[in-house]
């Protein structure tokens, strides 16, 4: 699944679940990535990490596991975006419920499924 959310200054938010793992990555007007935050491991999150093959799931040590089950229906995820000042902030929503945010230059970014600081995402309520 690839779902895709345009904001009006030309960024796009775009959420790739391959059917194992979800990411989210941010998009300038001119299409670079300029953020990414992993989302959801849709199988069971490895004790050990695996760099070997991207995109990678998160490890059991930095996660803990979705408190609902993950999207079947592109409907279940959403986008709310924020301009505060100079920053554009993408709240991603999994049913209704705040899932991660993503920010320009946020390489990870944040996510509330987070315990520790990793590769793949940072927990929401760290700077």
């Amino acid at each position: 699944m690839l779902l895709q959310f345009p904001h009006e200054t030309g960024c796009m938010l775009a959420i790739d679940d391959d059917g194992r793992v979800a990411y989210a990555y941010l998009h300038a007007p001119e299409g670079d990535i300029i953020g990414d935050v992993w989302l959801y491991n849709r199988v069971a999150a490895p004790e050990v990490p695996d760099w070997s093959t991207p995109p990678f799931l998160n490890s059991l040590e930095h996660v803990k596991p979705l408190d609902q089950s993950p999207p079947d229906d592109p409907a279940d995820l959403s986008v709310e975006w924020t301009l505060d000042s100079e920053l554009l902030l993408a709240d991603i929503y999994l049913r209704g419920v705040f899932l991660a945010r993503l920010a320009p230059g946020a390489t990870p970014g944040w996510n509330v499924l987070a315990i520790r600081r990793g590769p793949c995402a940072i927990p929401f309520d760290e700077d």
